[in-house]
C-alpha cells in the first residue's frame, strides 16, 4: 500500500535460526548513554553467550542492523532460552515522569521472593494453574510444591544468572539505573536441551498499547480470591499510570512456546520529524 515500505534479506549460505524471528530484534526507547544521544534509541538482539558457539543470528541481518548506526546495536546473551529471543526477558512500558519509560526483566528471584511471603502468610497451598491444570501441568500445584522443588530452584538461580549478565549490560549500554528497572516475577524450567522455557506464561512478554498493558495471563497461586501473580504485577505497574489488563493465551500460543506478543502487530504512530534525515 502508500506509504509502506519492507527490506528482504535472504541468507543463502547460512542456516536459519529462531534467532531470527523478530521477537529476536527490540529497540530501546531513546536513551542518552555517557553524553551520547540515541533520539530513536537503540536496537537490542540476542546472541549466544560470548566466545561460546551457541545459536546468533545470521551474519546477514547482524550487519544490516549494524549499518543503521543512529540504533548502534547492544547484543544481549538470548541462546539460554530455548526460542532465544530478547523479547522473552526484556520489555519497556511508557511513564509519564523525567525518565519517560522503565524497563522490565523477567526475574525468577522476584518470584521467589513473593512465593515465600505467601508461604509465611499461610498461603502455602494456594494452587497454581487453576482451570488450565492439564494444559499447564498434570499434577495440583501450590506455593509449597514450588519452594521444595530442589531441582527447579537450581535451574532458576541459573536462569536469573543469565538475566543478570544481560541487566548488567543494559544498564551500561543504555545508561541505566537501578530505579530504571522494575523486576517482573516469572519462573522457567529447562528442557532435555537444557534451554529455558517458561513454567507459567511469561508476563514480560506483553503487547504496550499505549498506558494499556495486554498482559499474558499467569495463572498463578490463587490466594484470597485472587492470583497473587496478577496482584504484584498491578502493584508494580499501576502506580505508573499504567492499565494492566491479562489476557489468556495458553491453548493459542503458550502451548507453542509463544506468548500474546508471537501473535499481535501494534500498529504506532509515526516521529513527527523526518528520522532518515537523523546523522549519528
Amino acid at each position: 500500500g502508500p506509504d509502506f515500505g519492507y527490506v528482504h534479506k535472504e541468507p543463502f549460505f547460512e542456516a536459519v535460526a529462531s534467532l531470527d524471528s523478530f521477537g529476536n530484534v527490540e529497540v530501546s526507547p531513546p536513551v542518552c548513554v555517557a553524553g551520547k544521544e540515541y533520539p530513536l534509541g537503540r536496537i537490542l538482539i540476542g546472541s549466544s553467550f560470548p566466545a561460546s558457539a551457541g545459536r546468533r543470528m545470521t551474519r546477514l541481518v547482524r550487519d544490516f542492523l549494524y549499518a543503521q548506526r543512529v540504533q548502534a546495536p547492544v547484543e544481549l546473551y538470548s541462546d539460554w532460552l530455548a526460542v532465544g529471543n530478547v523479547n522473552e526477558f526484556v520489555t519497556f512500558i511508557p511513564t509519564s515522569d523525567k525518565k519517560r519509560f522503565r524497563m522490565l526483566l523477567a526475574s525468577p528471584a522476584a518470584c521467589y521472593r513473593l512465593f515465600r511471603e505467601k508461604q509465611k502468610e499461610g498461603q502455602g497451598e494456594a494452587t497454581m494453574f487453576k482451570g488450565k491444570g492439564t494444559a499447564l501441568n498434570t499434577k495440583r500445584v501450590t506455593i509449597n510444591k514450588v519452594l521444595s522443588n530442589d531441582a527447579l530452584a537450581q535451574q532458576n538461580q541459573y536462569v536469573q544468572r543469565c538475566i543478570d549478565w544481560n541487566r548488567d549490560i543494559l544498564k551500561k549500554e543504555l545508561g541505566l539505573l537501578e530505579e530504571d528497572i522494575i523486576d517482573l516475577p516469572a519462573l522457567f524450567k529447562l528442557d532435555k536441551q537444557g534451554k529455558a522455557v517458561p513454567y507459567f506464561p511469561n508476563t514480560v512478554t506483553m503487547t504496550v498499547l499505549a498506558r494499556v498493558l495486554g498482559i499474558p495471563k499467569p495463572f498463578g497461586p490463587v490466594a484470597g480470591g485472587e492470583c497473587c501473580l496478577e496482584r504484584r504485577i498491578r502493584a508494580l505497574l499501576e502506580p505508573l499510570g499504567l492499565c494492566c489488563r491479562f489476557l489468556e493465551d495458553v491453548a493459542s500460543y503458550h502451548g507453542s512456546l509463544g506468548e500474546v506478543r508471537c501473535g499481535t502487530s501494534v500498529q504506532r504512530r509515526p516521529f513527527a520529524f523526518k528520522w532518515w534525515h537523523f546523522t549519528p
